[in-house]
């Protein structure tokens, strides 16, 4: 029995000392991708970073690419979910009030959880990843952060197309793009980057909730004008 035990030890000792190998990759990776880029950073800066050796990221990731799908994933699986869910519940609330959902249904169930997330420490290196992928226009970092976000934004467009009937489907996608702009600014803006990335005269010190509760409104109205 105390071999058995003894062995049961070792194995979850093994695999806790993996699983810390795994995150420290991933938080070196993470946080070089935002600083340097994907294309700027060598799996050397990561490995030095992280206290390994290149084999070991050859061995739990297969390569640079899967590396930064490992990193894309850690943060929006779980925060897809949320949205995904906040949004079932928009859907579910209308349909038993036998109406298509509101503008700003849709758009705070996709707004409140993002923001919520990025003012977490751990999100501060990925919300700077995910504002390269959009605005360095690199298309193999699309390709694989695309299926990623895909099946929700087509979630949130279809939610949206029922809320705006009378807009041409393409009106729809162009105003809800640019209200994806307009939520990567304001997760600068509660992030605190805006004294780096923008004229002082722009920057804020809005508390969260307002910065929120403006976005939404903001884009509410956007989206609604006729």
């Amino acid at each position: 029995m105390e071999h058995l035990e003894e062995a049961e030890s070792r194995k979850r000792r093994r695999e806790m000392a993996v699983e810390e190998t795994k995150t420290n990759i991933l938080d070196a990776a993470e946080s070089f991708f935002a600083e340097m880029g994907f294309y700027g950073t060598s799996l050397r800066q990561i490995t030095e970073r992280a206290g390994v050796n290149v084999a070991s990221v050859n061995y739990h990731f297969g390569s640079k690419e899967n590396l930064m799908d490992a990193v894309l994933r850690r943060r929006l699986e779980p925060l897809n979910a949320i949205r995904m869910a906040r949004l079932d519940a928009v859907e579910a609330e209308a349909a038993e009030a036998g109406e298509p959902p509101s503008v700003r249904a849709v758009m705070t169930a996709l707004i409140e959880p993002t923001l919520r997330a990025v003012v977490q420490p751990e999100f501060g290196g990925f919300s700077i990843i995910m504002n390269r992928v959009f605005t360095e226009h690199r298309g193999a970092m699309m390709e694989r952060v695309g299926p990623l976000i895909e099946p929700l934004l087509n979630r949130y467009l279809k939610a949206l197309g029922e809320a705006l009937p009378n807009l041409p489907k393409e009106e729809v996608v162009l105003r809800f793009r640019m209200s994806l702009g307009a939520m990567q600014h304001a997760i600068h803006a509660v992030r605190g980057y805006l004294t780096d990335s923008c004229p002082r005269a722009l920057t804020t010190a809005m508390p969260e909730e307002t910065v929120v509760n403006s976005l939404i409104d903001y884009i509410t109205r956007g989206m609604e004008d006729t």
